[in-house]
């Protein structure tokens, strides 16, 4: 019997040998046929697409290249719907380059194991393989062959004599093959009720009525069917990935949906995915305008009673200038995606990472304004690019189309997870630089360095496990894929000096205004990326690789460490990163459109939504005193030291026109100087009281400028630090001076004030505990030297 069972096993995963030529028509799948073509009503997802099948190790590791075969499901040419041909990348020295940095063999470590035990899914059959490339990590990273992927049809070769298909781009993942626009109309009671099912018993049918657009009359009135719309099954934590039931009360759903998926062999459509369609139209809900509305929005409207939200969705555009009408994104147009998700409670809560914190996850996208082939109108595509560790849900590293990624039946998180995707439309990043015979994309790069990222999530960088730690995680290596395009785009400006050319000898031409816009907008990114100056050591030697510094035979790799954990740690909360990278492009000018769904489809009133939070964002003082001094910390710029500067002066200013000084004190301070000054005074004051007055009265009670809470609330908190800070002094002045005049107390509190004021001037102005603190520094030391000659001078003898 184990024989048998073992010679089954062999004949389920024979594949096609490299020695074969022509089409191949192997077995299919009788759920769902590969040689089907789309009935009334549906339509291709992409021209090209099909399901990835792993070679056996022994023909993949015959061949010095990275390659994979593809059962077609869509093509052009109906003759080769349903056939194997045989997928590879084309031969270009950049795509060469790409190979040899994310080609490597893949041996499971101790870690890999462990994480295979508690249930994750990581790539067992590659393992043992000595060089795995990005096309077979893709199609081996689940335990079966049901990686589906769209090929891009930018210079794809088509090879049909030998039944090769080139490629130039990584494929994007997609749910199945076809795809409509319908309205739900509610479930076919003809059909029994599904096994399971969250909290309804009974529950409803798996087979749901829909009807779909009609092209001709613009609205859902075209025909009626009943497509098979499964059940999700519960995972370990109790959680339905997805449900069906009262889907066709959906608030989301008003302007339908569209469903993904692919005809079984009883007839019936599957579907695999869904998502809804007015998320994705060019009609905002919401608009927010001005620079300090739409930071006030990042900071706190985006996430704003994400529990009561429940069930909807949500499109509101944001842009830092006042527009006359409705956003004018037109057919074409770019745009950059930040992706974020909060977590999942309610009865069954998943379970904290870290106490009183949502962590969330992070990503980048792209996306562009696209016609709607069904309506006809144009409306939004979203592509991640998810640099996303190996877990137990299947979900790939990779590109990914919304509906995969978000809307998959199976392992999606539209269901379960608010979710808020931030459309980012900045010229200075989305334009192609031409600069004479050099161009220069930044998309491009940006992308091309999110491959390679995502390419080596997948092997876990020959481990075979990426997991998550502080220092390596979907926001820390997202956020180091930018900033290796920031290098890269360093090198090649600092490589080619046509560029710096073509920009002098046009100063006037709008690309370099747009250019300078990059420059300008690459500065305050890195400055968020390193907030201490200092790049991480491994960032800094994978960038160098990247960019063809350093050797490429040399993998890319991440060093966890408490150092690179430092050097890093804005990029160490998801929540953080989103509202801080969002808000600096906002402030360069980027019009942001954000989509946001809260749990949306059917409903499962077993689990509700939680936005994602800062580092024990749960508890509300402490994130908050928490997020003021770390965004304190961020080191001055020289503008900020010349602010300093200028409230130093303006404060010794105030101080010498003081009246109640002697008419000889300022001579005496340039003869005699301060009796009592020395280093070790002076070194105590910059502790006590300049850091530690600087730490309570301004950074935590002041809001910092990156929050951009509204003038009032300001105005309030500001009244409120001074009030304290001058009962201090009044405190303090009391306790010095029990014995002295009524006069000495009111000299105490006057420079108090005016160095309150000022203070607080100089912090909203910088946002810097630095700068604020050696102002303080300053004007304490000069204070000081003000305060004995006060006093008349004693008589000799």
């Amino acid at each position: 019997m184990a024989v048998w069972s073992c010679c089954l096993v062999g004949l389920t995963q024979l594949t096609p040998t490299t020695a074969q030529t022509g089409l191949v028509t192997p077995t299919v799948p009788p759920s769902y046929p590969a040689q089907q073509f789309p009935k009334a009503d549906y339509l291709p997802v992409s021209a090209w697409s099909g399901r990835l099948v792993l070679p056996n190790q022994t023909d993949a590791e015959a061949e010095a290249m990275d390659w994979v075969w593809l059962e077609i499901y869509t093509s052009p040419d109906p003759v080769l719907v349903g056939q194997w041909m045989r997928l590879q990348w084309q031969d270009s020295p950049e795509i060469q380059a790409y190979l040899q940095t994310v080609t490597r063999g893949i041996e499971f470590n101790e870690a890999a194991i462990a994480s295979l035990e508690l249930g994750r899914i990581h790539p067992t059959r590659l393992n043992g393989w000595a060089n795995v490339g990005p096309l077979q990590s893709l199609a081996g990273t689940r335990p079966e062959d049901d990686m589906i992927v769209a090929l891009p049809e930018d210079r794809l070769e088509v090879d049909v004599a030998n039944a090769v298909l080139r490629i130039a781009a990584i494929p994007i993942q997609i749910p199945e093959r076809f795809y409509s626009l319908v309205t739900v109309l509610g479930p076919n009671e003809a059909y029994p009720p599904a096994t399971d099912c969250p909290s309804r018993q009974p529950c409803p049918p798996e087979y749901q009525q829909v009807r779909h657009y009609n092209p001709v009359t613009q609205a859902f009135d075209g025909a009626v069917e009943t497509v098979y719309w499964p059940q999700a099954a519960a995972g370990e934590n109790g959680v339905h990935p997805s449900t069906s039931q009262w889907i066709a009360r959906s608030p989301a759903g008003a302007a339908g949906w569209y469903i993904y998926g692919a005809q079984q062999s009883d007839g019936l459509f599957g579907v695999k995915a869904i998502s809804p369609n007015s998320l994705f139209q060019l009609t905002p809900q919401r608009l927010v305008t001005g620079r300090t509305e739409a930071l006030n929005y990042i900071n706190f409207g985006n996430w704003r009673q994400t529990p009561q939200r429940k069930g909807t969705a949500q499109s509101v555009f944001a842009t830092p200038n006042v527009p006359t009408a409705l956003p004018n994104w037109q057919m074409g147009d770019r745009f950059l995606v930040i992706h974020l998700f909060g977590g999942i409670g309610g009865n069954q809560a998943e379970p904290r990472s870290v106490v009183g914190t949502v962590t969330g996850h992070y990503a980048y996208g792209f996306g562009e304004v696209v016609l709607d082939p069904f309506t006809q109108t144009p409306r939004l595509q979203i592509i991640y690019d998810q640099v996303y560790s190996h877990n137990p849900q299947g979900i790939v590293a990779g590109r990914s189309l919304w509906a995969e990624y978000a809307g998959n039946l199976q392992r999606g998180w539209l269901g379960t997870r608010p979710i808020s995707d931030v459309l980012v439309k900045i010229p200075s990043l989305s334009h192609v630089y031409r600069f004479g015979e050099t161009t220069l994309n930044p998309f491009a790069t940006f992308q091309r360095e999110l491959a390679v990222m995502m390419a080596r999530y997948r092997t876990g960088d020959g481990s075979g496990a990426a997991i998550v730690t502080p220092a390596q995680s979907c926001v820390q290596d997202s956020n180091q894929a930018l900033y290796e395009t920031i290098q890269a785009i360093k090198s090649q400006v600092t490589a080619q000096p046509e560029i710096g050319i073509w920009l002098k000898t046009h100063p006037d031409d709008p690309q370099t205004a747009l250019f300078q816009d990059l420059i300008a907008l690459g500065q305050s990114l890195q400055r968020e990326l390193v907030p201490l100056g200092i790049a991480r050591p491994d960032w800094q030697d994978n960038a160098q690789v990247l960019v063809g510094i350093a050797a490429s035979d040399r993998p890319a790799r991440n060093v966890n460490t408490p150092l690179n954990n430092l050097l890093s740690w804005r990029t160490v909360m998801p929540r953080v990163a989103y509202d801080n990278v969002t808000a600096i492009l906002l402030n360069h000018g980027a019009e942001l459109w954000f989509l946001r769904t809260n749990q949306v489809g059917g409903a499962d009133p077993t689990i509700r939504p939680l936005a994602p939070t800062e580092l024990l964002g749960e508890y509300t003082v402490i994130p908050t005193a928490f997020s003021r001094v770390i965004e304190s910390l961020r080191w001055p710029r020289w503008r900020d030291w010349g602010v300093v500067l200028l409230g130093l002066a303006i404060f010794a200013a105030m101080q010498v026109l003081d009246l109640r000084l002697p008419a000889d004190a300022m001579s005496r301070l340039i003869r005699e100087g301060h009796p009592g000054f020395s280093l070790q005074f002076a070194s105590l004051g910059l502790l006590t009281p300049a850091l530690v007055q600087e730490l309570l009265f301004r950074v935590l009670l002041l809001p910092h400028p990156t929050e951009a809470v509204r003038l009032v609330t300001g105005l309030i908190w500001s009244g409120m630090s001074l009030g304290l800070f001058v009962a201090y002094c009044s405190w303090r002045s009391r306790r010095r001076h029990q014995t002295t005049p009524h006069g000495a107390l009111a000299f105490d509190l006057y420079p108090c004030l005016c160095l309150g004021i000022l203070a607080m001037v100089i912090y909203f102005s910088t946002g810097s505990l630095w700068a604020v603190t050696v102002f303080h520094w300053g004007a304490w030391l000069w204070q000081q030297q003000l305060a004995t000659l006060a006093q008349p001078p004693v008589a000799d003898g």
